[in-house]
């Protein structure tokens, strides 16, 4: 097959896709699927608040400290300076 043809086929297979899924969105679900759905979506909001939570800790760490303590406190006195 050539370039051309292999790109209309890859573009009708997502056009494809994106009709169905957009069925999909529409169908209502059971309870059960319904209460998996909202416990996925539980789940990764206290992943994502956990997440940030850390990066933030992070950042205020950065500032209050300094990035180049942090980063070299890991030389061979451990003190904060340059082992050289």
């Amino acid at each position: 097959m050539e370039q051309g043809e292999n790109e209309k086929q890859l573009c009708s297979l997502i056009t494809a896709i994106r009709e169905e899924s957009c069925k999909l969105r529409d169908t209502p679900l059971s309870e059960e699927e319904a209460g998996e759905e909202s416990e996925i979506f539980c789940e990764f909001d206290a992943v994502v608040h956990a997440q940030a939570f850390s990066t933030l800790n992070n950042l205020v760490n950065y500032q209050l400290y300094g990035w180049r303590e942090l980063t070299d406190g890991c030389g061979t006195r451990g003190d904060g300076t340059d082992p050289d």
